[in-house]
């Protein structure tokens, strides 16, 4: 990965968070779904991680390839990262099985970090309902 990307601190946290949660997870109590649609989704919220999103999709097809991912990486200092750790943080979240990372994918990490669901949801199952419930 030669090209240096700048983003944002909510950009760096995106990598940080994907790549030591599969190190730090424990498996949370509820992958009930009557319990996901409690958890507030603000409009703004919404909004600063859908143009987190754009910015890291480089070719603006709506997702993030394994290449856009290594190099946004790259650029935010993750200068150590490795091609199966990219490969991991896709896994963790990628509930289509497309090797990407779509939009409602990507809101699921930040959504389970930045509110500290981690002690009350299942990170998969949280983001089976945000790609289901959103997507149709």
């Amino acid at each position: 990965y030669q090209r240096r990307v700048h983003g944002t601190l909510s950009e760096c946290l995106f990598f940080f968070r994907i790549f030591f949660i599969s190190f730090v997870r424990t498996m949370p109590p509820s992958r009930n779904w009557e319990d996901f649609k409690k958890i507030p989704l603000h409009m703004g919220t919404l909004v600063h991680y859908k143009l987190c999103f754009e910015r890291a999709d480089k070719d603006h097809n709506g997702r993030i390839d394994l290449m856009e991912l290594g190099d946004w990486a790259q650029g935010l200092g993750l200068r150590n990262i490795t091609y199966e750790d990219l490969k991991r943080m896709i896994r963790e979240v990628d509930d289509n099985h497309n090797g990407k990372v779509d939009f409602w994918e990507f809101l699921s990490i930040q959504l389970y970090i930045s509110m500290g669901l981690a002690a009350s949801v299942d990170l998969r199952e949280f983001t089976r309902f945000l790609c289901q419930t959103y997507t149709g």
